[in-house]
């Protein structure tokens, strides 16, 4: 991209910004913001902490500390857009569909990426998902501005690493205000990432943690379990948990821990069993194709 190209995106973004904060405050001054009615993740403990469940219409941050709890992490930013993509066929949200991922160039050499067959896990269809790439983070900045601000999709994730200065509060309150306007489910994936102030209404910490045994099929995984760990939350209360995916209701259910003889033995307790990947000698059909991605590694700046 050009550093005129570069400039005049710039530009567009921050009077666009401009009108969409003063948009935002005169609604809110007017009482007539969206209201959109809570995600509740399923885990009745952790539905109960949040009011009944997530902001829908909001900015919430998912952090991993480490990058090898990337999957955990993008597991549970997945199962949220699952069930926003849910509320969206059943519920007041009706007509949301599709997400968009949006991910930092920065993340791509050790956070790996969505795999479609893993995706039905979650009950996701792989091509309502879009996958953004840009090439340098200000323009997965701009795509996730503009992802957040559209009025007809479930969810957006914006896939970062680390802690960059130029992702600040500021930025975030942009994306909080445009999903707050849309209606959008907008997460923050940060990689690697350290506590810091955010517009976010509320920030988890997840750790993974060992699956369990499938209930159906010898010797297979069960489902993904996760440590959960609110670390902010707007309406004040925090906690931590123990959450398991469960594939079937498409919701997060309570785990038991493992005991320490059941560590010892390797016997693990059983879990909900998983939607099976076949064996390759008995797969009947390929796996299915990702949505559209969008790849402006190269030069990001025509889009603009």
């Amino acid at each position: 991209m050009s550093l005129s190209r570069l400039q005049t995106a710039t530009d567009i973004l921050k009077a666009r910004t401009r009108a969409y904060e003063a948009e935002a405050h005169r609604g809110m001054g007017l009482g007539d913001a969206a209201v959109s009615p809570p995600l509740a993740l399923g885990a009745s403990v952790v539905d109960l902490c949040l009011d009944g469940g997530l902001a829908c219409g909001g900015l919430h941050e998912v952090r991993v500390g480490l990058a090898r709890d990337i999957a955990a992490g993008s597991g549970f930013a997945l199962g949220l857009a699952a069930r926003a993509i849910h509320a969206g066929r059943e519920g007041a949200g009706r007509g949301r569909q599709g997400i968009v991922w949006v991910t930092d160039p920065a993340t791509r050499v050790d956070g790996g990426g969505l795999f479609p067959a893993g995706l039905a896990q979650y009950g996701l269809d792989p091509s309502r998902v879009t996958c953004v790439e840009p090439g340098d983070l200000q323009g997965a900045m701009w795509a996730a501005d503009e992802a957040a601000g559209c009025a007809g999709l479930a969810a957006l994730v914006f896939q970062i690493k680390g802690n960059p200065a130029r992702f600040d509060i500021t930025a975030t309150r942009r994306l909080m205000l445009r999903a707050r306007q849309s209606g959008v489910l907008a997460l923050v994936l940060r990689q690697s990432g350290e506590e810091e102030a955010s517009a976010a209404v509320t920030r988890w910490c997840v750790n993974t943690e060992m699956s369990g045994a499938d209930e159906t099929f010898e010797r297979g995984v069960g489902a993904m379990r996760l440590s959960l760990t609110l670390e902010r939350n707007r309406a004040g209360r925090t906690g931590q948990w123990l959450l398991a995916w469960n594939p079937k209701a498409r919701s997060f259910d309570h785990a038991a821990p493992h005991t320490t003889d059941q560590r010892i033995s390797g016997a693990t307790p059983p879990a909900h069993s998983l939607d099976r990947i076949p064996a390759s000698a008995d797969r009947r059909d390929s796996a299915g194709k990702m949505g559209q991605v969008l790849d402006h590694r190269q030069d990001f700046g025509r889009a603009s």
